[in-house]
């Protein structure tokens, strides 16, 4: 990968166009099978860590006691359900029949209870797999949880032009404790992380696609130069040309240097004006085509957003983001007025591409409960006798149609309700800040009365912590990330640093709402691209290129691979307490490095 940042917000010197494309979007790697066969081999080792033991524990664990439910009585009836007081061990002992016959409150929308339906639905079909078990209820997350695997791994090769960083940000991602127990758990969050990555992915995508377009409409000349532009500027060069004295200036013929007069210098402008438009060297590209891909990512950020309200943050910083790179590929091509081009056919286009197509993928997430009938206030404004008098004067179809999209107004606007005044206190619950260094992480499960270990006590827990050495030494990877954009503008280290700050810093708004560390988790693969890229900066160049340097090879060499064993290690010495492994308590009492790790805030 090379160390020298593409300096795109910067205007270059003159355009030397037999380049452009080159320096706008740098060849990926060949052969092209290299970079797939990395991904699909990091992503099929991920499922395989994901998928061994899904099953256990045995029993509803932690918050599948809302997410399972909810996502069978939304296969059954399109909307979540109350279930029995003791619905919990009914599915333990293989009983379905949980359901009370009355629409439920939930506070998330429901595509990531859909996604664990449709999970448990496709693993029935299998000939060893079996409805209303663990390992049903599990199986969309730890597929989610792979593929988010391969995403990372493509983006990556994409950002950074190399397989070895792009597989080895997969590597890292799927040795993460906390990726790897929120891949193995029947919760939505998985689900979130896999629609931002998305989103982002196909961005990055459009990126390359448009900066490619932009720069073969440049070469080629296809600058869509009107014949009225070429017309009017021929005409004010030739009147300006004949309005300047045709003489010099009589200090300059008396061998003393003068100021060209101001007609003068509106001539020298014009001409210049003039040859620009002529040459092309002003690339005039206007509309760059459909932008398929960014709608793509409209798509991904509104089945987000249909996961967890969270990815509002995401769709507004990955909404700038691309219209800042846009702004970018404009300057860099030596445009002339280039704000109000990239505000005319990038910027707003932008928002109905991504913004309009999230609400209208995000309202069809919700396609469940409006099509029935029997959901927790669906029939909300029919019942309500102001809102039925506002709508009465429609046609019955219409009238249908509004009171169910009042009806869902009035439902989030209590989950609204419900989420701004959460407070409640929780041994486990952390603070935004706490977040990276793992202070508090949640305990999803322990059974201390284990036996068989061949120790006098067992245990077994499900410990949702991420692995540290990746979280803590993203720290110093993001200060990097830091130094470089400051210094070189680097797209790369702007885009993960706004990816990761959108996971984050919105909840610091938020002081007094309980929260936990797997909110967390959208940011990590922000922080995986920070640091691979941070080792990239280490590596330095391959050879061949500009600035190879032996040493940095080396030296950069050894530290990556060092990095990746330390990761590797510390996976593998807390594999035991992230997936349910029955162990003697003295090695479980071991993996808690600190009292919080055991006993939360209570613990110090």
């Amino acid at each position: 990968m090379s160390t020298t940042a593409l300096l795109d917000e910067v205007p270059p010197p003159p355009v030397n166009r037999s380049s452009l494309r080159a320096r706008l979007v740098p060849d990926m790697p060949s052969p092209a099978w290299a970079g797939w066969v990395a991904a699909l081999v990091v992503a099929a080792f991920a499922g395989a860590l994901r998928f061994i033991r899904l099953g256990e524990p045995a029993q509803i664990y932690f918050d599948e006691t809302y997410y399972a439910k909810d996502a069978y009585g939304l296969r059954a009836y399109g909307y979540e359900h109350e279930t029995v007081e003791n619905a919990d061990d009914l599915l333990r002992h293989g009983i379905t029949d949980i359901f009370t016959g009355t629409g439920d409150f939930v506070v998330h929308p429901p595509l990531g209870k859909w996604l664990i339906a449709l999970g448990d639905t496709v693993w029935g079909l299998l000939p060893f797999g079996e409805t209303f078990t663990p390992t049903g209820w599990r199986f969309a997350a730890a597929l989610f949880g792979a593929l988010s695997v391969l995403l990372l791994v493509r983006i990556a090769l994409r950002m950074t032009r190399s397989v070895l960083l792009g597989a080895s940000a997969g590597l890292l991602m799927a040795l993460d404790g906390l990726h790897f127990t929120l891949s193995r758990i029947a919760m939505v969050d998985i689900f979130l992380t896999f629609w931002v990555l998305a989103g982002f992915g196909c961005l990055v995508v459009d990126r390359d696609r448009t900066r490619a377009r932009l720069a073969s409409a440049t070469e080629a000349g296809r600058a869509t130069v009107s014949a009225f532009s070429l017309f009017w500027w021929t005409l004010v060069a030739n009147t300006t040309r004949v309005l300047a004295p045709s003489s010099a200036p009589a200090g300059e013929q008396a061998g003393v240097p003068a100021r060209p007069g101001v007609r003068e210098r509106w001539a020298m402008a014009a001409a210049a004006r003039l040859e620009q438009v002529r040459s092309g060297e002003e690339a005039a590209v206007r509309w760059l085509g459909v932008r398929w891909w960014r709608i793509a990512a409209g798509v991904c950020l509104g089945l987000a957003c249909g996961t967890k309200w969270t990815a509002l943050f995401y769709l507004a910083a990955f909404g700038l983001l691309t219209v800042a790179w846009d702004y970018g590929a404009r300057r860099s091509v030596g445009q002339r007025r280039v704000w109000l081009r990239w505000l005319v056919f990038d910027a707003v286009p932008a928002f109905f591409q991504m913004v309009g197509t999230a609400l209208v993928v995000y309202l069809a997430t919700w396609s469940g409960w409006l099509a029935t009938d029997g959901g927790w206030g669906r029939q909300w404004a029919e019942h309500t006798p102001e809102v039925d008098a506002f709508t009465g004067f429609l046609p019955a179809p219409l009238r249908t149609a509004a009171n169910a999209l009042v009806s869902l107004g009035y439902y989030h606007w209590r989950i609204w309700s419900f989420h701004s005044g959460l407070d409640a206190q929780h041994d486990f619950a952390s603070q935004p800040w706490e977040w990276v260094i793992m202070r508090v992480p949640v305990a999803f499960y322990y059974d201390g009365d284990g036996r068989g270990c061949g120790a006098a006590t067992c245990s077994n827990a499900i410990l949702s912590v991420g692995t540290p050495a990746v979280w803590w030494l993203s720290l110093l990877a993001c200060a990097v990330m830091v130094g470089w954009w400051v210094t070189y503008r680097d797209w790369r280290a702007g885009a993960v640093l706004l990816g990761a700050s959108a996971g984050w810093l919105p909840w610091l708004a938020f002081p007094t709402r309980t929260m936990f560390l797997f909110y967390a988790l959208p940011m990590l693969p922000f922080l995986v691209l920070a640091i691979v890229l941070a080792l990239g900066l280490l590596l330095g160049p391959a050879g061949g290129r500009p600035g190879f340097s032996p040493w940095s090879r080396v030296t950069g060499g050894v530290v990556y691979g060092v990095f990746m064993l330390l990761v590797i290690a510390n996976f593998a010495y807390l594999y035991p307490v992230l997936s349910a492994e029955l162990i003697p308590h003295e090695e479980w009492a071991e993996r808690m490095w600190f009292p919080t790790w055991i006993y939360g805030n209570s613990g110090g």
